[in-house]
C-alpha cells in the first residue's frame, strides 16, 4: 500500500482522472460490457460517411480508389513516374526491393538485429517469439506485463514484426513487377491477423504505439494495392473495420501519462493518419486535431530550443524527426499551411542530427536504440541517418539538413516523387565545423565534411528525460572518428527486457568511452528503465576556433565516494587531442579509463602506458594514445580487453577496449594524448 501512496504522490488531478479511466475501460473490455470489444457492422461502417450513403462493400471500396491515393504522399499522385526516378536514379534499388519481399514471400523476416527469423510458414505466428522461442498468451491486454519477458519472450521482436512494415516493400515489389504474388502475401497476412488478434486481446493490443505504427503500415499497403484487380470489398472492409477499431483504441489509450515521449508522439502521428484516411467520416476530424494538438505540444516539451531530443538518444531523435516531417508533409497534401513552431523545431532537431553524423555517412546510437524506424522505405543500414536528413532538406530546402548531393536517398522519392530530388540537387553543402548545443550538452568537433575527415562528439548532458528510462550512463563520454573511421564508440543497447544482466552492462559507465570508480558507473541503474540516482553534469567552459577547442566539464555521479571529477579535452589545429581527467579524493580508490573499439580497427600495445590503434582492414596506424599520471597517484596500468558491441537491437559482434587502470588518493590528473597519425 505504501508503494502505491508514493506512486500516487505528485500528481495531478488530470492524470490520475486520466489513468482511472484508462483502467476503467480495460476493466469493461474483460467483462465484455457496452460493446468494448465488438466490431462495427456493415451497416454501422457505412454509416460513419456523412457526405454521401454508402450501403454496400463494393461502393465503398470505388470510393476509395477513387480519392485514396490523393490524400497521402505525392509519390502515390503519379506512380508511374516514382518508378521512373527510382530506377533512373538509384539503379540498384529495384533488385534490393524485390529481393526483401520475396523474402516474406518465404517467410523469412530479418527483424531488428535478428536475420532470418522463421514465425512459422506459410503464415507467421503473430504472437511468437522465435528468439526465445517463447508465445505469448491470446488473453487480455491488461493481464499482460509490459517488462516482464518470462511471459511473452521478447516483446520488440514480437512487435516488431507485428508493425507490419514489410508491408511497404511488398507493396513497392507490386508497384515494380506488377505480379499480383506481393498482393496475395500482403492478403493472406492480414486476413489472418485480424482473424488471430480480435481486439484488445493478447500482446498486438498492449501498446498502442504498435497500433498506431500497425495503422501507418496499412495505410500505405492500401496505397500500393488499392488498385489491384485481386483486392476484393469483403476484404477492404475487415482491413476498414480493423482501422476504425485502431482509430477508437488509440484515442482512448494515448500515453499521456505513462510514455509522454516517442510513444506518444507516434500514436499522435498514427491518428493524424487515421483521420486523414477516413476523410470526412464523423471521427475523423477529431483524430486529426487530437494527433496534431499533441504533436505540437510535444515539439515544445520533447525538443530543446537547440534541437536536442529530451531523451539524450540519437535514435529516438530519429524517430521524432521522421515523425514530424511525415506530419508537415500530410498537412501540406491538404493544402495547410506549415505551423511555425512545428517547423522551426524540425528545423533544429535536423540540425542536431546533421553534426551527429560521422564522416562515414552512419550516426553514432548515443542512449538507447529499440531497433525501430517510422517507415523503411529503402535498404539503408539501421544508424545510416542520410535518410532522414535527405527528407528534410527536401521539406525545408536547407543544406544544413543534407551532407553532399550523392547523399540523396530513394526514401525521398517514395513520400516525395519525381520531382523532390530536383530540390536536393541544388542545396549547399554546410561550412561550419564546430557546434555547441549547450542546452542538450553535446558538442561537436570534425575537420570537414569530407569522407576521410576527423569528428568528436563530447556528452555533457543531462542524463535523460523524466525517470530517463532511455538514457545511458555516458556521463563525460566522447565518441570519435579519425580519417573518417569510426574508432571509439558507443557500445549500444542490445536488449530492454530480455536479458537484465546485458541490459545493466550496455547501460553502465564502464561501456562508455568513461571513467569509472572502483568497477561502479555514474548513474546507477534499477530496473530496465529506472535508475537509482543519475550523474549530473556541469559545462564548465566551451570555446572552439581556428586554431583549438577547448572541453571542460565535471560531473558529481562519484561524489559518494567522496570523489570529485573533472574532465579537459583539447583539441589542437593538428587534431592532437589531450583528455585530461582531473580527481580529488580523500581515500585510496580504483580508477579505470575505458576507450570502447570499433569493430574497424583494432589495437596493439607497445608498453603498460602506449597503445597504437589501426584500422582492421588496411592495418594502417590511425591514432596513438599515450597515458600519465600527474600527482599523487601510484602505478598505471593499460591493458586491451575483449567487449562486445551492439550495432542494433538484439545484434552482438566482438570487439575490445583499451582499459587503463590507475589507482590513487588525494590530487592527481590522468592525461591521455591521442596522436593521429599523419
Amino acid at each position: 500500500m505504501l508503494s502505491k501512496l508514493k506512486k500516487l504522490r505528485g500528481r495531478g488531478f488530470a492524470e490520475l482522472a486520466d489513468r482511472g479511466r484508462q483502467k476503467a475501460g480495460a476493466w469493461a473490455e474483460r467483462a465484455g460490457v457496452l460493446g468494448s470489444t465488438r466490431m462495427r457492422s456493415d451497416d454501422e461502417l457505412f454509416g460513419l460517411f456523412e457526405s454521401e450513403r454508402i450501403t454496400s462493400a463494393e461502393q465503398l471500396l470505388d470510393n476509395f480508389r477513387a480519392i485514396v491515393n490523393d490524400r497521402f504522399y505525392p509519390s502515390f499522385h503519379d506512380p508511374a513516374a516514382t518508378i521512373s526516378v527510382i530506377r533512373e536514379r538509384f539503379p540498384a534499388e529495384e533488385k534490393q526491393i524485390i529481393c526483401r519481399a520475396d523474402r516474406v514471400c518465404r517467410g523469412v523476416f530479418d527483424v531488428l538485429g535478428y536475420e532470418g527469423l522463421d514465425f512459422g510458414r506459410p503464415i507467421p505466428d503473430w504472437h511468437f517469439d522465435p528468439v526465445s522461442g517463447k508465445r505469448s498468451p491470446m488473453t487480455h491486454r491488461s493481464l499482460i506485463s509490459e517488462t516482464d519477458a518470462d511471459q511473452t519472450g521478447d516483446k520488440k521482436v514480437i512487435w516488431e514484426l507485428n508493425r507490419h512494415q514489410y508491408f511497404i516493400s511488398l507493396g513497392q515489389a507490386y508497384w515494380l513487377t506488377g505480379d499480383e504474388k506481393y498482393f496475395d502475401i500482403f492478403k493472406s497476412h492480414i486476413d489472418d491477423w485480424i482473424e488471430n488478434n480480435p481486439p484488445k486481446m493478447g500482446l498486438n493490443w498492449l501498446s498502442s504505439l504498435e497500433i498506431a505504427f500497425r495503422s501507418i503500415s496499412w495505410i500505405w499497403a492500401i496505397n500500393f494495392f488499392v488498385r489491384s484487380p485481386s483486392l476484393q470489398p469483403d476484404l477492404f472492409l475487415r482491413i476498414l473495420k480493423s482501422l476504425y477499431a485502431n482509430g477508437m483504441h488509440l484515442e482512448n489509450n494515448l500515453s499521456t501519462y505513462s510514455s509522454p515521449n516517442t510513444h506518444l508522439t507516434g500514436e499522435a502521428l498514427g491518428l493524424y493518419f487515421l483521420g486523414l484516411f477516413w476523410g470526412d467520416t464523423r471521427d475523423a476530424a477529431r483524430w486529426k486535431e487530437t494527433g496534431f494538438r499533441i504533436l505540437k505540444d510535444a515539439a515544445d516539451l520533447q525538443i530543446r530550443d537547440d534541437g536536442g531530443y529530451v531523451e539524450q538518444s540519437t535514435q529516438y531523435q530519429r524517430y521524432t524527426a521522421d515523425f514530424y516531417l511525415s506530419l508537415l508533409l500530410l498537412r501540406r497534401m491538404e493544402g495547410l499551411p506549415d505551423d511555425e513552431i512545428i517547423a522551426g523545431k524540425v528545423e533544429k532537431l535536423l540540425e542536431f542530427l546533421q553534426f551527429c553524423e560521422r564522416p562515414d555517412g552512419r550516426t553514432t546510437l548515443i542512449g538507447d536504440d529499440d531497433g525501430g524506424r517510422l517507415h523503411f522505405l529503402d535498404g539503408s543500414e539501421f544508424d545510416d541517418f542520410r535518410p532522414t536528413l535527405s527528407l528534410g532538406a527536401a521539406v525545408f530546402g536547407d543544406g544544413k539538413s543534407k551532407h553532399l548531393p550523392q547523399d540523396s536517398s530513394p526514401e525521398v522519392t517514395w513520400l516525395l516523387g519525381a520531382e523532390a530530388l530536383h530540390t536536393l540537387d541544388s542545396v549547399s553543402i554546410p561550412v561550419e565545423t564546430s557546434k555547441a548545443f549547450d542546452l542538450s550538452g553535446f558538442y561537436f568537433l570534425r575537420s570537414g565534411w569530407k569522407r576521410d575527415s576527423n569528428w568528436l562528439c563530447i556528452d555533457s548532458g543531462e542524463h535523460g528525460f523524466l525517470s530517463g528510462g532511455h538514457a545511458h550512463a555516458d556521463a563525460l563520454g566522447v565518441v570519435l572518428s579519425v580519417k573518417g573511421i569510426p574508432v571509439l564508440v558507443d557500445s549500444g543497447t542490445y536488449n530492454y527486457t530480455t536479458d537484465s544482466e546485458a541490459r545493466d552492462r550496455f547501460r553502465s559507465t564502464a561501456a562508455h568511452n568513461c571513467m569509472t570508480v572502483n568497477g561502479t558507473s555514474s548513474s546507477i541503474s534499477v530496473g530496465p528503465f529506472s535508475w537509482d540516482g543519475s550523474a549530473k553534469c556541469r559545462l564548465l567552459e566551451w570555446r572552439s576556433d581556428n586554431d583549438e577547442t577547448k572541453f571542460r566539464g565535471e560531473h558529481d555521479g562519484y561524489l559518494r565516494f567522496g570523489v570529485r571529477y573533472e574532465r579537459e579535452i583539447e583539441v589542437n589545429r593538428d587534431w592532437k587531442i589531450t583528455v585530461s581527467d582531473s580527481i580529488s579524493c580523500d581515500r585510496p580508490d580504483s580508477f579505470e579509463f575505458h576507450f570502447i573499439l570499433s569493430k574497424e580497427v583494432e589495437a596493439e600495445l607497445e608498453s603498460g602506458s602506449k597503445a597504437v590503434i589501426r584500422s582492421r582492414e588496411k592495418k594502417e596506424p590511425l591514432v596513438t594514445i599515450c597515458t600519465s599520471v600527474n600527482g599523487d597517484a601510484g602505478e598505471q596500468r593499460l591493458r586491451i580487453e575483449p567487449w562486445s558491441i551492439s550495432p542494433r537491437y538484439g545484434k552482438l559482434i566482438d570487439s575490445s577496449k583499451l582499459l587503463l587502470t590507475v589507482r590513487g588518493q588525494g590530487d592527481f590528473t590522468v592525461v591521455s594524448s591521442l596522436e593521429i597519425a599523419a
